[in-house]
Parts: C-alpha cells; sequence; structure tokens
C-alpha cells in the first residue's frame, strides 16, 4: 500500500526539475521588473534634479516671511552682492552655483514674455530699465511687486535695513502687530541672524546709521517706521552704481507704494524724446513746483529716474560730501538728520554735476507720475481748487481734470494696500472688460481705455 501511494505521489509530477526550474524563471522575471522600476524612478529623479540645478527657483507669491513670520522652505539661489548683501546658503544638498538673470523673478532659460516679463522689442535693447525699491523688509509687498509691475523691469532690486522685523505686521509705515519691541526684544534682528535662505537673491541689505525702529506716530503715538530715507538713498545709489551700472541704461528708485510701468519709460525716453543715457544727463519724474525756499527744481520721490551718465557721475558727489551734520536744512549737498529726499538729490545733481530736474510731461502738459491714486487726480480742478500746494507755481497750462494724466503712465502714486496694487494690474494688463475694469465709474474707465489702447495691451494678452 505505502507503495502504491509513494507511486502516486510520484506520478502527480512527472517533472520535478521542470517545476524547480519554472518557480526561477518567474521569479527571476519578478527581479527584473522591479528593478526595472526601481531604475525608471531613478532616472526621473535625477531628471528633475538636473532641471532643477538648470532653472532654480525664487521665493514663491504668498510663501511667507518676515510679515508671517514664517520662511519660505523654497530654496533660491546664492549671489553674494557685496559684504553687506543677505548670504544666501541654498537649503537643497545640491550645489546650485547658477548666476540668476538680472530680473530675479525669471528662470535663467527663458525671460517670461512680455506683459509677464519686460518688453524686450528690440529699439529698446539699449534702454534697459533697473528698478530700484527703497524700503523696510515687508514680505507682503515684495510678492505683490514680484507678481506685478516688477516683472516686466529689466532689473530689480529691494533695499532694506540690515534689521528686520521678525512677525507682527506692517502697514504702510506702520507697525500695527507685534510692535512692542520692550515685550518682543526677539522681534527685531540682523538679517544675518535668520535662516540662510530666508530672502530672495534681489534683496540687498545696507548698514544704516540712523535705525529704522523707536519713532511714533505724531498723531495715534503708536510705533512707526522711522524714514530716514535720504540716508537710504544715497547708500542705495552708491550701491547700485558701484554693482549695477552695467546692468541698464536708465535707473528709477521707485517707492513701494508706486505702480510703475517700465515699458512706458523706455517709450519716454526713446519714442519722445530720443534720449542718450551713456553721454547726457538726465535726471527727470513729476516735478515739485511749491518749494519757494529751495534753489533748485526737484521732483517727487514717488518714481524719479537718471540716466546711466548721471548716475555714475552722482555715487562719487555721495560718497565725497560732507556727513555728520546734525542741524537743520541750510542748503547743501550732505548727509544730515531728517534730511528731505527729494530736495537733498536736487541740491547734489545741481552742485555736483550741475545737472537740473526735468518735467516729465507730454506735449499737452500731462503727468506721466500722478502723485495720488489716479481715479483722485482725474478730478482735480485747478480753477474750483485753487492754488494748494499741488498747484503751486505750476505753468499756468498744466494738465487738469481727465486731461490731467499721460496715457502712457510711468507711475501711479499712493497704492499702500497689496489688493490697491493687483487691482491696478487687472487694470491695465487684464483680460478685457475683467471685473475690475467693468466696475470702474465712466470717468475713470475712459481713462483706463486710453491707457491700454496707447500701450496696445490687448494685443499682447
Amino acid at each position: 500500500m505505502r507503495k502504491g501511494l509513494s507511486s502516486i505521489r510520484i506520478s502527480s509530477s512527472p517533472h520535478p526539475r521542470k517545476r524547480i526550474k519554472g518557480r526561477s524563471v518567474r521569479a527571476l522575471f519578478l527581479t527584473l521588473v522591479l528593478a526595472g522600476a526601481g531604475l525608471s524612478l531613478l532616472a526621473v529623479y535625477l531628471s528633475v534634479q538636473i532641471q532643477y540645478q538648470n532653472n532654480p527657483g525664487t521665493t514663491t507669491p504668498g510663501g511667507g516671511g518676515i510679515g508671517s513670520g514664517v520662511v519660505s522652505n523654497i530654496p533660491i539661489n546664492v549671489r553674494p552682492d557685496s559684504a553687506l548683501s543677505v548670504s544666501q546658503v541654498s537649503k537643497s544638498k545640491a550645489n546650485r552655483n547658477t548666476d540668476p538673470s538680472p530680473n530675479n523673478s525669471l528662470k535663467n532659460s527663458a525671460r517670461a514674455a512680455y506683459p509677464n516679463g519686460p518688453k524686450n522689442d528690440a529699439k529698446y535693447a539699449k534702454d534697459r530699465v533697473y528698478c530700484m525699491v527703497p524700503y523696510v523688509w515687508n514680505q507682503v509687498f515684495y510678492d505683490v511687486i514680484m507678481k506685478t509691475w516688477g516683472k516686466r523691469c529689466d532689473v530689480i532690486n529691494f533695499i532694506t535695513d540690515s534689521v528686520v522685523k521678525v512677525g507682527g505686521e506692517m502697514h504702510g509705515d506702520l507697525v500695527i502687530k507685534g510692535d512692542d519691541i520692550s515685550k518682543d526684544p526677539n522681534g527685531y534682528k540682523l538679517h544675518t541672524e535668520l535662516p540662510p535662505g530666508s530672502f530672495p537673491d534681489n534683496v540687498h541689505f545696507i548698514n544704516m546709521t540712523r535705525p529704522w525702529t523707536g519713532c511714533k506716530d505724531k498723531k495715534t503715538g503708536k510705533p512707526k517706521i522711522c524714514r530716514h530715507i535720504w540716508e537710504k538713498m544715497w547708500q542705495s545709489w552708491i550701491y547700485v552704481g558701484d554693482n549695477r551700472l552695467d546692468q541698464a541704461e536708465w535707473f528709477c528708485k521707485v517707492d513701494y507704494d508706486t505702480y510703475f510701468f517700465p515699458e512706458n519709460l523706455q517709450h519716454y525716453v526713446r519714442d519722445i524724446k530720443n534720449w542718450d543715457p551713456i553721454n547726457e544727463h538726465h535726471y527727470f519724474g513729476a516735478l515739485l513746483y511749491h518749494q519757494n525756499n529751495v534753489r533748485h527744481s526737484f521732483v517727487a520721490g514717488a518714481a524719479a529716474c537718471w540716466s546711466r551718465k548721471t548716475l555714475a557721475g552722482i555715487v562719487d558727489v555721495y560718497k565725497n560730501m560732507p556727513k555728520g551734520y546734525q542741524g537743520r536744512y541750510r542748503g547743501r549737498c550732505e548727509d544730515r538728520p531728517e534730511a528731505s529726499e527729494e530736495i537733498s538729490t536736487s541740491l547734489c545733481l545741481k552742485e555736483g554735476l550741475n545737472v537740473t530736474a526735468e518735467a516729465m510731461v507730454d506735449d499737452e502738459m500731462r503727468e506721466y507720475v500722478t502723485l495720488d491714486p489716479y481715479h483722485n487726480v482725474l478730478t482735480w480742478n485747478r480753477t474750483k481748487q485753487g492754488e494748494w500746494w499741488f498747484w503751486l507755481n505750476k505753468p499756468a497750462n498744466a494738465g487738469q481734470m481727465e486731461n490731467c494724466c499721460a496715457i502712457r503712465p510711468m507711475g501711479m502714486h499712493k497704492y499702500k494696500n497689496k489688493w490697491q496694487i493687483e487691482m491696478l494690474e487687472e487694470q491695465f494688463y487684464g483680460p478685457t472688460n475683467n471685473k475690475e475694469i467693468t466696475k470702474l465709474n465712466e470717468r475713470t474707465r475712459r481713462y483706463v481705455d486710453k491707457v491700454r489702447g496707447a500701450m496696445e495691451i490687448d494685443q499682447y494678452l
């Protein structure tokens, strides 16, 4: 019986060696499949790493930062501009030393097409625009500027104090949250104390001799930013002149609350004026007339521009001007506390280079820079309002009301909220008849349509 059972078992598997061989083949096949999948995943990973190294990213809009107390974890490229620049070390293990494109919002491999990038028409090839935004570091405004008008500058730098606020919140010049330094002594730090990669690579820090902290609003008594704008201006222009002079032909200081049109500056200097930025001195913007005690004309600081020749010359003037005077205005080119940015700039240009401010107006005396939200300026009536400071000493034929403003504007001032800047972006660069346009009143809509028509913006959308 056992022999029979044994025979049955053997007969149930007449080829045991073939069975074992078949199992081995299947196991080898499965191993090869898994190995192939692993190699495929490795290839994808390596491809992504190579692509990322060739196209390093920047801080993403809304990615946190000082305003929220959160530092963006998106790696950014390293570009040590000078000893005073933020030292940025990539958070990625890869060593990415690729030099970033001049406008640091863009990839190295390609510049975004206008209006999502600079207007690179051939006739403006030698009219590149450098935009300088001097302010106290604020992540919210950095993000919205880079998302809107900043991306149309050929080069843009944000120049700020070495001391930054960590956490809290700012609104314009006011510190409205986390403002008591006695309760939060760690709320203000040197930028070098923060983790590497905390700031985008187009932010440059300068060591101010006068701190921006410690000032109070005269009406509310609450903490506000100490502007010390004159010191920041001359220090900033020295940095630009020493480090960025070859990157543009036209250099503009733009307030953080000004909405700027770089391509309209190019149109003005090339199509209207046909200026030579290399061999001619030019300093221009919204000319102010109301200061009778000032010997020289000057332009409003909202958006003030000069040629490369003028910048190259003024750097030496700023380096050599007297510093340390503690008294009040005495009509000299010098560094002193509480000095007016606009007046001091005009004094130094006149004394050092014999350069006089030029009014940026068109042939109908319409201004290219508005000093108040443009929808307000469209209503300003000189006859009814009388000679208040804005009109004081202006030419009799200066444009007013709906004829106030050039239809290819360069700058619009006093937009102190993120949503206002985004609103302007939609009005002038958004799709035709978008919601920000359709809700305008008739007067404002007429002006927007004129601007969009003159810029021919719809053909680019």
